[in-house]
């Protein structure tokens, strides 16, 4: 019996060129510039942790919850989908996702509701991420539940249920991402039949490039990546035949299974 094939994405840095999340924009209500990385933000995020408990992920989003809390200020969806306009995606994403028969899912520590408004969301048969609150006028007042290293299982299991499968069958099932955010879900997937694929720039000037070979090596050496390819989702690609689960080349697939 043939079993469906199923393609689960992170985003940032995934499907995106950039690990920094573009749904930040709105942070320049408070001074910032959030559509990038940079010195500011980061030396604020550092104060910020010298005082609040938490891991680096957690004190991440309440840093950002906090400046809303504190301030008694809420978000209007206009401004939180400003970030959409800064997204740069990997070459061929968009098309490869319209055109793909395979059942494609995002599952992202990213803001869920900014995921599920962007223009390519519409071609994803679902999206998973962190949620936000509204108040009373249906305005974004908090930050809500985040999607933890580790709850990105359990949106995992959820596809898997929806797709009516027990809870641990990821029999061709393929896990996207390009981190250290995304080993408890590749794990998973790669210890239940299922194939992880971890993806990189193309570009080896990227200042980023170095931290995210040394990811890729670190989780390479518990032996849970079955792909390393570059980001590169164009038809004919490597990452595309993979993905589309078509036959590549034996010398390709060799190469990026190495």
């Amino acid at each position: 019996m043939n079993i469906e094939p199923i393609n689960i994405f992170d985003f940032d840095g995934t499907l995106t060129t950039e690990t920094w999340p573009k749904f930040w924009v709105w942070v320049k209500k408070f001074g910032y510039s959030g559509e990038k990385r940079n010195d500011d933000l980061e030396k604020a995020l550092a104060e910020y942790r010298k005082t609040h408990v938490g891991d680096s992920l957690e004190t991440f989003f309440s840093f950002f919850n906090d400046l809303l809390v504190a301030n008694n200020t809420n978000l209007t969806y206009e401004e939180l989908m400003e970030g959409e306009k800064y997204i740069e995606y990997n070459p061929g994403v968009e098309d490869f996702i319209k055109k793909s028969y395979v059942k494609n899912y995002i599952v992202s520590g990213g803001l869920r509701e900014f995921l599920k408004k962007l223009d390519i969301a519409k071609y994803f048969n679902g999206i998973y991420g962190t949620l936000v609150q509204h108040d009373i006028n249906g305005l974004i007042s908090e930050i809500g539940e985040v999607m933890t290293d580790d709850k990105k299982i359990l949106a995992i299991k959820d596809i898997l249920k929806k797709n009516n499968r027990i809870a641990n069958d990821c029999r061709n099932v393929y896990y996207i991402g390009d981190g250290f955010s995304d080993l408890p879900a590749m794990q998973f997937v790669h210890n239940n039949g299922g194939k992880a694929v971890f993806v990189h720039q193309l570009s080896q000037d990227d200042e980023l490039y170095d931290n995210n070979n040394k990811i890729y090596q670190t989780l390479n050496e518990d032996g849970i990546i079955d792909f390393y390819c570059i980001a590169d989702y164009r038809n004919g690609s490597a990452l595309s035949n993979i993905l589309l689960r078509q036959n590549a080349k034996k010398e390709i697939l060799e190469e990026f299974t190495r």
